[in-house]
């Protein structure tokens, strides 16, 4: 089975090495990378054919995969270069945010197409990536877009497609948000006195610290706030001021808004 993947930036580099490290042989992967710069390093690193665009000579049929990862805006352009290369039985699998399987599917001529949202944790085989597969597909595969899933964190599958946006503001933008948060821990903390180098490592184990905690704990995000929010106690003092900013409100309205991106996008 051959799994084409087209556009090879940070989600795509991160997918390679998730198939890779997995079942998948570097022979049985296609790279399709437009940056004259990248082709070679890429092919250097992963082992993989790399081509500037779909290659004439390879025949893609049944148990094949196209993976589209390239930019949203790109989409058409992307599309209406592999349409010649999709045939009935290959299967298309969009990790682009905001572009609707209906849309994919007129481009490209075909009914099989898959949407899914891996986030940043693919890199490392820990994304949390929602997906919805239309009724078009076999189960043999469905089966196979499972397993490419699997191969770079755990998937969720929803039988909405709209519900795709809602896991790219979630979860596909959510690695941003902790982020942001950590930086903003870590500015603290060197203004308080501790070194740049020290306050990053202070926070990353902060938050490698909670997050061993809920997973190893039915406990609910809230129930943990709780549990570690003595009255009149250091974090009781921290959330008085969020609470007294409406600073939930704000969060959420951020996210809502990264919603209406994501749907602006398929519009």
């Amino acid at each position: 089975m051959t799994v084409a993947l087209v556009g090879v930036g940070n989600l795509g580099k991160a997918l390679v090495e998730s198939l890779l490290a997995a079942s998948y042989r570097s022979e049985d992967v296609i790279l399709i990378e437009r940056a004259e710069s990248d082709r070679a390093q890429l092919s250097s690193r992963y082992g993989c054919r790399v081509e500037a665009e779909f290659p004439e000579s390879v025949r893609l049929g049944s148990g094949d995969v196209i993976v589209l990862t390239v930019k949203p805006q790109d989409a058409e352009v992307a599309c209406l270069s592999l349409k010649p290369h999709v045939s009935a039985d290959v299967v298309v699998l969009s990790c682009m945010a905001g572009v609707p399987c209906e849309k994919l599917m007129m481009l490209l001529g075909t009914r099989k197409v898959v949407r899914a949202m891996p986030n940043l944790g693919a890199a490392r085989r820990e994304s949390a990536s929602a997906l919805y597969i239309p009724d078009s597909l076999s189960n043999e595969e469905v089966q196979h877009v499972l397993s490419i899933i699997d191969s770079c964190g755990k998937g969720w599958r929803v039988d909405r497609e709209e519900l795709i946006d809602v896991a790219t503001a979630v979860a596909g933008s959510g690695p941003a948000y902790l982020c942001w948060l950590a930086e903003q821990l870590e500015n603290v903390a060197v203004e308080s006195g501790f070194s740049p180098h020290d306050s990053h490592a202070l926070v990353l184990q902060t938050f490698k610290g909670a997050v061993s905690v809920l997973e190893q704990s039915s406990e609910r995000f809230s129930e943990l706030r709780e549990r570690v929010t003595s009255p009149n106690g250091t974090t009781a003092a921290a959330i008085s001021v969020l609470d007294e900013r409406v600073a939930a409100h704000h969060v959420r309205d951020a996210v809502r808004a990264a919603l209406r991106r994501a749907r602006e996008l398929g519009s």
